[in-house]
């Protein structure tokens, strides 16, 4: 993809102050979409500025006052977290057809055709992603349009997926996962008492992936069930 280590500058302004990043226009994009963990990957040089065109730096004082630490790394975190990373316009264009392809791959990975009961190849998942307009938001997890996507298209077509209930139960010392994880998954039920458990319905031909990726997460941490449907 063109530009896709392209430096651009995120403002932000918060109480009063302005305050700027330097960053890396792909890395940014994966830090907000949780690709990139460590905000230290993202940035083109560890500053916060007030205006970096002149390299004029943003104060001790006001990044005390505004965020409450002086710590470069966090501020970042926060500034990033907070703003929206203004895309070139044909950037943009190629991030969406890059949505869009794996949108279908997804619906392709999980759907059945009813009326013959045969898997879904890429172009059939393609002609069923045509014939529902949907507008691609490239800051919304694949996942989450791809199933929106199917409900509209469940409504004029015969699209059958097929599920299973997996009971999740994650400890604490993994709790930071469980986002990740409602995020990509939809959960029927949840508990919380000391550990945290959840009924996730899964689609059978994400279930295999669901496994790996819940070992790359979550380790020993995690205890997995399949349940009867």
């Amino acid at each position: 993809m063109k530009n896709s280590d392209q430096e651009i500058t995120i403002k932000y302004k918060k109480e009063g102050y302005n305050f700027e990043l330097l960053i890396f226009l792909k890395r940014g994009i994966d830090f907000k979409q949780g690709k990139i963990k460590n905000v230290k990957e993202v940035l083109v040089v560890e500053e916060i500025f007030k205006d970096s065109k002149k390299g004029e730096r943003a104060s001790t004082e006001s990044l005390k006052k505004v965020f409450g630490t002086t710590d470069i790394l966090k501020v970042a975190e926060e500034i990033l977290n907070n703003s929206e990373i203004p895309l070139p316009t044909e950037y943009k264009k190629e991030l969406i057809e890059e949505r869009k392809r794996q949108i279908i791959e997804y619906i392709r990975r999980i759907g059945y055709d009813s009326k013959n009961n045969m898997a879904l190849t890429y172009e059939r998942a393609k002609q069923l992603f045509e014939m529902v307009k949907y507008n691609i938001d490239i800051n919304t997890p694949i996942e989450k349009q791809a199933n929106d996507i199917i409900k509209e298209i469940k409504k004029i077509y015969p699209l059958k997926i097929e599920y299973k209930n997996i009971k999740i139960t994650v400890y604490p010392d993994k709790f930071k996962i469980i986002g990740i994880i409602k995020n990509k998954y939809k959960v029927i039920k949840e508990n919380w008492t000391e550990n945290y458990q959840a009924i996730l319905e899964i689609p059978v031909g994400l279930v295999s992936e669901f496994y790996s990726d819940i070992g790359k997460i979550c380790g020993d941490s995690c205890i997995i069930e399949e349940q009867k449907n």
